[in-house]
């Protein structure tokens, strides 16, 4: 603080100012006097909307000071009548007299640090010779807006207008700003917004009779109607909920029209008509084309009569009327009705396009059991579907279906936009039917029944999916999804249960913005929550939620069904066989216990099979019985923690903790050596949430079976600051780190080592083919691909460093928490145990005897980080058994867990630090936080689905979890005492709160958030990082720096922050890194397309190394390998798809190789973090089932076995014969098919692949895999005709 205070500024009074005014405003009034004419450039407004007086803050005071000789006010001889003295303005603004005169208070120092920063981020920009974008705004006067659909009448490319709203009064605009186009319009007395952000935005075709913009849009726009501040000033007074002073707008789900009815076809006609001014229309437009933001193109549409055209709300209707027909009479499979129902919804398809096809299908289905009745009665098939399912419990079609629903799912990756250039007959039902038959015949081959099988065989299924957004809603899937209790127990019927997440139009949270109210977004989701949806003639409606889906904001919705025992199974039946709820009396509560069903538990065990016996024991509590040590854990045999390792698949050495839900238990589990026989021990009091008949299967949540590298989070930095550790250690193990990172491209070998410890495409082993490739003298950087792979994974890795300071500790380590059972630790002692080669550079540890930094995130209070003794029980002790845990102590008044940020021992993870330079400097230690236990929300009745509906979309409106954490770090970084300054403490308690709020239903309380202290200042390490973007789907671009908007006040989407350069080490560590210059200097490489490219080189090697081989005839396999590729291809755009936020938008290539969601701020959020996970899973599976069909082999596990080894133990540099590739000392027959599929598949995927639909792409990484087959085969065969002879 003490250099921000240090500044010497000048703050300038001003009275006399237009009441509409706010900051920009008046900055943008004053640019022409300040800056334009004084060459000042380091100065800030502020100024509240509807007040008459503001200020202007100069960084120099100097500067000032000259402001003020010229335009301060001038003092005039005598008084007013008020007795004041009488002055004159010398500065007019808008035609008003403005006086100004130097302030009575000091600058803001946080405001002038702003300054500071924002002078140094502009020379910087200048220094690195980067231009502005181009971010002037293009105003056309609207005179129409309509929103319609593309359709061809006569073969006739032409747009029908399905509702025209007529722009009322001269103020109606299309601003196209610097991101987004804002349309502002009056009709029917209603002040409407309309907001399209440029990703969004396909295609503009221009016009020019008459004159008009119309627009193919990925996504619906986002509505508003602006709120008369009087209005909303008397609202607030009045009490009337869903109005703040500050709101000046409310988020509408369609746009109002006198006589149509928005809704009921915005989710499909997705084109929007501008009908605007000619006057200055082409100089207009050419501004337009120089911003290089949008896709121009030019079409005079010819005056086609209505004959012909097509009403969008009358099409849906007849098409939900036959789909329901359909379904009722089962001529159609529901899979089938589901991806035809989502080709229209989605918007891909006209409904009288899919109405056409749908009737065509109906006849060919009938046709064919008039004719061949007898055969397929013969055949078990019955011409029907219905009950046909496959081993995901879906309905699938049989096979005298003509088309699976596999065949219309691959539509989507077919169909495009219609446009002026696409021909009329891509959208005949002809051509889609001719479409549906070339899909159904790769189909046929069985190529992907593998994928499907090993998605089965790791306890995955394929579930429907709904994303509610706040005007429509769009139909998803079949995707992957871990299995959870309520699929396990209907394994045969999943096609009846529906994920649902409600979001944004893109798929992300909804954006908290205090100037815009949300109320009827959240009315709308509410009453989707009671009504339910209807699908493909099915009605499904809410059945209930997780923990971890509320924070989602997702939920389950169930279609009534008869089970495979006859039973009629409803919302009743299905939550009543799961335990008894009927005396839970609080809807959060009760909801959270139905939920622990809902959880993802990927494995479960027959505890019947094996015989268990299952033992309850009580609690171990403190001496008052206020405090319990044994919170959520329970114990098991060895014998049983054998059985469990044996029924889980791919796990590696010895597993003694897992985490389980079990009837209505949940909790840990953790060996007991002492333990006879097949046991488990329950805890009761701690581990039962209610009751339940339902304990057959005990289910797996997680296990500790392997220990996880520590990284700092910002949080623990900033509390261990205020303990006092040296500064000096933060800083040499981030600047060991950032060397590293700095060196991963510089060298192969660390590439490698890289690549390997961070398992990117580990299934194909690719560390192992850039080795390969070295060592073949091939510089894998030739290849864009390739190339964009590694820096893609280093990227990430040094933006988690600058933006999240996601530091690794080396001498640290993160475990599963469990408790001391035989009370061998003292009171404050730890025991620490993990397997120390799974660890990474995890060198000569020694945590024995020894004092240990211990933690638990999100840790806000200064107490949630404790010191601690870490000791080591005798050997033969029966915790020496235990494994990948930190054991905690049973003794004492408190236990520790709890003081550490809330914790317990249900699952939750700790951090351990054994560095003596942190561990030794920390000579300050605050006493753990002790807040009181929230009482939970109680209606004093049995809980009701609507009670916990409702509780689901307050938690979306009220949850304020992240913006607690933010205004923590914010305030603990301007006051002087850091976390330990009285509102920081606030704020971790009101943390703890909201923490608790899932489950308790008491929210934070507004009013003490409202009474912290309120600043637009925020530290210099909370600024957004420089965009960067995925180019051409395989080049990470940053985008060039974007000018302040002076002009595009009305963009804001949300509050505008003001970042200053933080003077504590969050700050300096964030300083310290430039990731810029990191990226050109030591990441980012152009691969050259000079020379040989790396695949040309590669194919001489494989022709050079074939001739020693003999007879290597690839050749006549290239349609099996076309086959394979377009299978692989296809799985690619699905991952895509699946897991992008946005479901109309899929994410790259790139992304999916990696595995991880690419987020152009450099920070992902939560829910992509958590895709990224599944994402990873999901290509690992492809690409092991796409190198078992090109080596011609059953799909095998590759696990990890380990972060070294790859120049160790091996010939000339190569592996010896690991990963199934050696020959067996019994065959040395050379059969080469496996090689010559391998190679086969390489020439083909080295061409590039065709490209249709709306995301087309030319998919590169089918050639990455087929290369590392060929040289996993040229080896083994090599090795064989050596060891021949």
């Amino acid at each position: 603080m003490a250099d921000l205070r240090s500044l010497d500024g000048l703050e300038v009074f001003m009275s006399g100012l237009p009441g509409d005014l706010t900051d920009q405003g008046l900055k943008t009034q004053l640019s022409p006097f300040i800056t334009d004419r004084l060459g000042f450039t380091d100065w800030a407004c502020q100024k509240a909307r509807g007040k008459n007086f503001g200020s202007v803050t100069f960084l120099y005071r100097v500067q000032g000071e000259r402001f003020l000789m010229i335009y301060g006010e001038e003092v005039l001889p005598g008084l007013t009548r008020r007795g004041r003295p009488r002055t004159r303005a010398r500065l007019t603004l808008l035609g008003g007299n403005v006086f100004c005169k130097q302030s009575n208070r000091q600058p803001d120092p946080f405001l002038l640090g702003t300054l500071v920063k924002t002078a140094e981020d502009l020379q910087q920009e200048r220094e690195s010779h980067q231009e502005l974008a181009n971010d002037k705004s293009v105003v056309f006067k609207v005179d129409r807006l309509s929103c319609g659909h593309y359709e061809y009448p006569n073969g006739t490319f032409a747009y029908t207008k399905d509702i025209e709203w007529p722009a009322e009064g001269a103020l109606n605009s299309a601003k196209f700003g610097r991101d987004i186009l804002i349309i502002n319009f009056a009709y029917q007395s209603n002040s409407i917004r309309v907001e399209i952000p440029y990703r969004t935005i396909h295609e503009i075709v221009v016009a020019g009779r008459p004159t008009s913009l119309t627009l193919t849009l990925w996504e619906a726009p986002r509505f508003f109607e602006l709120i008369n501040q009087d209005i909303n000033s008397l609202m607030s007074k009045l009490g009337i909920s869903g109005s703040a002073k500050n709101v000046s707008r409310a988020r509408l789900t369609q746009l109002p029209h006198v006589s149509a009815n928005h809704a009921e076809i915005l989710g499909q006609s997705l084109v929007y008509r501008l009908q605007v001014s000619p006057t200055d229309f082409e100089p207009k437009l050419r501004r337009l084309k120089e911003k290089e933001r949008l896709t121009i193109s030019y079409h005079d549409f010819l005056s086609v009569s209505t004959f012909g055209r097509t009403s969008m709300a009358g099409g849906l209707e007849t098409f939900r009327r036959l789909v329901d027909e359909c379904n009722a009479t089962s001529v159609v499979p529901f899979d089938v009705l589901f991806e035809l129902q989502a080709l229209v919804h989605n918007g891909y398809l006209l409904p009288q396009t899919v109405e056409a096809l749908l009737r065509r299908l109906c006849r060919t289905v009938n046709t064919s059991s008039t004719n061949g009745s007898s055969s397929n009665m013969a055949n078990g098939t019955g011409g029907l579907a219905s009950n046909n399912r496959d081993i995901n419990g879906l309905n699938r079609t049989s096979s005298s279906f003509p088309f699976s629903a596999d065949a219309f799912k691959k539509l989507f990756s077919q169909i495009p936009f219609p446009g002026p250039d696409v021909d009329a007959d891509t959208f005949s039902l002809d051509e889609i039917w001719s479409y549906l038959e070339d899909n159904q015949r790769e189909i046929r081959q069985g190529i992907t029944k593998e994928l499907i099988s090993e998605r089965g065989r790791q306890n995955l299924i394929m579930v429907y999916k709904v994303q509610v957004m706040p005007t429509r809603f769009m139909l998803l899937g079949p995707e992957p999804e871990a299995k959870n209790r309520i699929l396990r127990k209907f394994p045969h019927h999943t096609g009846y249960f529906v994920r649902v997440q409600f979001c944004e139009e893109d798929g992300q949270d909804l954006y908290f913005n205090a100037r815009v109210t949300l109320e009827l977004i959240y009315k709308r989701f509410k009453s989707f929550l009671l009504q339910g949806v209807h699908i493909a003639g099915r009605q499904y409606k809410f059945l209930g939620f997780s923990h971890s889906s509320l924070r989602a904001h997702s939920v389950w919705f169930m279609a009534p069904f008869v089970d495979h025992n006859s039973n009629f199974q409803t919302y009743s039946t299905v939550i009543s066989d799961l335990g008894q709820f009927n005396e839970i009396t609080s809807p959060p509560r009760c909801a959270a216990r139905i939920g622990q069903a809902f959880s993802e538990t990927p494995f479960s065990i027959d505890l019947h099979d094996l015989g268990v016996q299952v033992e309850y024991i009580p609690d171990v509590k403190s001496k008052d019985e206020t405090r319990v040590f044994s919170d959520g854990v329970g114990t098991l045999s060895r014998s049983l923690m054998e059985a469990i390792q044996d029924a889980l698949p791919q796990t590696r050495g010895i597993t003694t903790c897992f985490q389980i839900r079990w009837g209505g238990a949940k909790g840990m589990i953790a060996l007991d050596d002492t333990l006879d026989g097949m046991v488990m021990r329950i805890r009761e009091e701690s581990m039962v949430k209610f009751k339940s008949a339902d304990t057959r299967y005990l289910e797996i949540c997680d296990m500790g079976n392997k220990p996880i590298p520590l990284v700092l989070n910002r949080q623990m930095i900033k509390i261990l600051e205020d303990m006092r550790v040296g500064e000096s250690w933060f800083f040499d193990i981030q600047n060991r780190e950032l060397s590293r990172l700095r060196m991963i491209a510089a060298y192969v070998r660390n590439t490698v080592e890289f690549l390997k410890r961070q398992k990117v495409a580990e299934q194909i082993n690719f560390s192992r083919l850039i080795r390969r490739l070295h060592k073949l003298g091939i510089d894998y950087k030739r290849d864009a691909f390739l190339c964009s792979v590694v820096e893609t994974v280093i990227l990430r890795e040094v933006r988690l460093l600058k933006h999240k300071a996601r530091i690794p500790v080396e001498k640290g380590v993160t475990l599963f928490g469990i408790m001391d059972e035989f009370g061998f630790l003292e009171e404050g002692e730890v025991y620490i145990t993990f397997e120390k080669h799974k660890l990474p550079r995890c060198r000569d540890v020694d945590i024995c005897d020894k004092l240990v930094l211990i933690t638990r995130s999100p840790a806000l209070h200064p107490g949630d980080i404790q010191v601690r003794r870490a000791v080591v029980p005798p050997p033969y002790h029966p915790l020496r058994s235990l494994s990948n845990c930190v054991v905690f102590s049973q003794k004492g008044q408190r236990d520790l867990p709890s003081q550490l940020s809330g914790g317990d021992l249900d699952g939750d993870i700790y951090n351990i630090i054994w560095d003596d330079d942190a561990v030794s400097s920390s000579s300050r230690e605050f006493a753990p936080a002790d807040y009181p236990r929230v009482r939970p929300l109680d209606i004093g009745r049995e809980v009701t689905m609507e009670d916990m509906t409702d509780f689901f979309v307050d938690f979306m409106a009220t949850d304020q979890l992240g913006v607690i954490a933010v205004k923590h770090m914010i305030l603990a970084d301007m006051k002087e005492g850091g976390t330990v300054d009285p509102e920081c403490l606030t704020l971790a308690e009101m943390h703890s709160t909201g923490v608790d709020y899932s489950k308790s239903g008491i929210p934070i309380n507004a009013d003490q958030m409202r009474r912290l202290t309120r600043t637009k200042y925020r530290p210099d390490f909370l600024a957004p990082a420089p965009p960067a973007n995925i180019v051409d789907r395989t080049e990470i671009v940053f985008e060039a720096p974007k000018a302040p908007a002076l002009e595009d006040e009305d963009e804001e989407s949300g509050p505008k922050y003001q970042y200053y350069k933080s003077s504590k080490v969050l700050g300096k560590l964030y300083r310290a890194i430039d990731e810029k210059k990191i990226w050109k200097e030591n990441i980012h490489r152009i691969a050259s397309s000079q020379g040989t490219s790396v695949w040309d080189q590669l194919s001489r090697y494989f022709r050079n190394e074939c001739e020693k081989l003999g007879d290597v005839n690839w050749r006549p396999l290239q349609d099996d390998a076309r086959r394979i590729r377009q299978a692989y291809d296809d799985a690619i755009w699905s991952a895509s798809m699946d897991y992008s936020d946005n479901s109309t938008k899929g994410i790259t290539e790139l992304e999916v190789f990696t595995g991880y969601i690419f987020n152009k701020s450099g920070v992902q959020t939560k829910r992509q973090r958590d895709k990224s996970v599944r994402l990873k899973d999901e290509f690992d599976r492809i690409a092991k089932w796409a190198e078992s069909l090109i080596r011609k082999k059953g799909i095998q596990s590759r696990e990890d076995d380990g972060v070294d080894g790859d120049y160790d133990h091996t010939v000339d540099g190569e592996s010896s014969g690991s990963e199934s590739e050696s020959a067996s000392d019994d065959d040395f027959n050379l059969d080469l098919s496996a090689l010559e599929l391998s190679i086969a598949c390489f020439h083909v995927g080295i061409l590039s692949s065709k490209k249709s639909g709306r995301n087309n792409s030319d998919f590169q990484s089918f050639k990455v895999i087929a290369a590392q087959c060929v040289l996993s085969e040229l080896e083994i065969a090599l090795m064989k005709q050596q060891m021949a002879f």
